[in-house]
């Protein structure tokens, strides 16, 4: 029976989505606040399970940090929308209540007329790892 669990385990980790098993690589690495994460038209996004007002604050002051020296930052309180530059890319960051203590962070990053990947992910990956600590 342990030798069919061996064998079972990897083939069921190969078929389940890329996008369950991040939710259980984040359940794994004890972050919890992750609920799932996605790439949609050169959106970045994540859905988190904690509160707006949090994820807002947490948000703005992670870009703070991030944002260049000298660069412009516009901060929308409604909707929740800022625009900042990060690493010479122009980077907007969208922050919607799902549900209750539920939210969706939106991260676009655009670099020489073209989606900057690289910048947006980086940038939600900062996000989320404050919202971790």
């Amino acid at each position: 029976m342990r030798r069919l669990t061996r064998v079972l385990t990897p083939l069921l980790f190969a078929l389940l989505p890329s996008s369950c098993l991040l939710v259980g690589a984040g359940a794994a690495a004890g972050a919890g606040f992750l609920i799932s994460r996605e790439v949609t038209d050169d959106v970045h996004s994540a859905h988190v399970n904690d509160d707006v007002d949090h994820v807002w604050t947490t948000t703005q002051e992670t870009l703070r940090i991030l944002t260049d020296v000298g660069a412009e930052t516009t901060v929308t309180q409604t909707p929740r929308v800022i625009h900042t530059e990060v690493g010479g890319a122009s980077v907007e960051v969208t922050v919607q209540a799902y549900d209750l203590d539920r939210t969706l962070v939106k991260v676009r990053a655009e670099k020489y007329l073209q989606s900057d990947d690289v910048t947006a992910d980086e940038v939600l990956d900062k996000i989320l790892a404050r919202l971790g600590e």
